[in-house]
């Protein structure tokens, strides 16, 4: 069984970190791989997603969804947020459900956030 008892639907993971980073740049990398770059415009949780729109280097507004974490760890000091995707977050030491879950997304393609970490920081833009 799957432990929800820390989640609520209405609660949107990580808003503290999105609120007081509202107007500054953001960078999002998954693994070794910047996804993702650009000044935080707006963002807003959509069922099982986390819509975000960036204003980009290049002036263009961009906006995309990242899925709701399994876990979420928030260092403020360091204006830092890790999103737990991987699958022993959502399972645990439960083999029974990590096997479950692993038969699904035999029949499924998983999403590229799957078993990985996505960091998101600020970062200050060079100026041109």
């Amino acid at each position: 069984m799957i432990n929800v008892s820390n989640t609520y639907l209405d609660e949107m993971p990580a808003e503290d970190f999105f609120t007081k980073n509202l107007q500054c740049s953001l960078i999002f990398n998954l693994g070794t791989k910047t996804i993702r770059k650009g000044r935080l415009i707006i963002f807003k949780k959509s069922h099982f997603f986390i819509q975000i729109s960036l204003l980009t280097i290049k002036g263009n507004q961009e906006t995309f969804e990242v899925p709701i974490p399994f876990k979420v760890e928030y260092h403020p000091g360091e204006n830092l947020i890790y999103f737990d995707y991987r699958l022993k977050s959502l399972t645990g030491n439960n083999e029974d459900l990590k096997d479950l879950v692993l038969h699904q997304i035999k029949k499924n393609t998983p999403s590229q956030y799957f078993n990985k970490i996505l960091e998101i920081q600020t970062f200050i833009p060079e100026q041109t």
